[in-house]
């Protein structure tokens, strides 16, 4: 049953890194797109996605499994196996949906949350 949670958590957690990540790169490539030619612009800005995203993609899943495997182990402490991941992945959660708010609104979920306006906003 850990075994089932532990790979869910690592997946779920792996698919929205990469998201971010790959949203972020894209975001900042397109910033560049007035510069060049539309079809000299898209062929670079394939290549250079080929470039960064072909090792990120192999190395990710690596780095996230590592990273959440230190996690969880520093989690058990917390409260047990179980409760310990659970704790994990819910601040995981907190941190990504944190940085998808800033991404995607230009809001600071941390301002919000704590001047008190959060209804506003859910």
């Amino acid at each position: 049953m850990y075994r089932r949670l532990f790979k869910f958590v690592v997946t779920t957690l792996t698919i929205l890194t990469a998201n971010l990540v790959t949203t972020y790169i894209s975001e900042y490539l397109i910033s560049y797109k007035s510069h060049l030619r539309p079809i000299t612009f898209s062929l670079v800005a394939m290549g250079i996605i080929c470039i960064i995203f072909y090792p990120l993609f192999i190395k990710l899943e690596e780095w996230i499994n590592g990273i959440s495997s230190k996690i969880a182990k520093g989690g058990k402490s917390l409260g047990g196996k179980y409760l310990g991941l659970i704790i994990v992945y819910f601040s995981c959660l907190a941190i990504l949906t944190y940085l998808y708010a800033k991404l995607w609104y230009k809001i600071d979920l941390l301002k919000i949350l704590f001047s008190g306006k959060i209804s506003y906003y859910l």
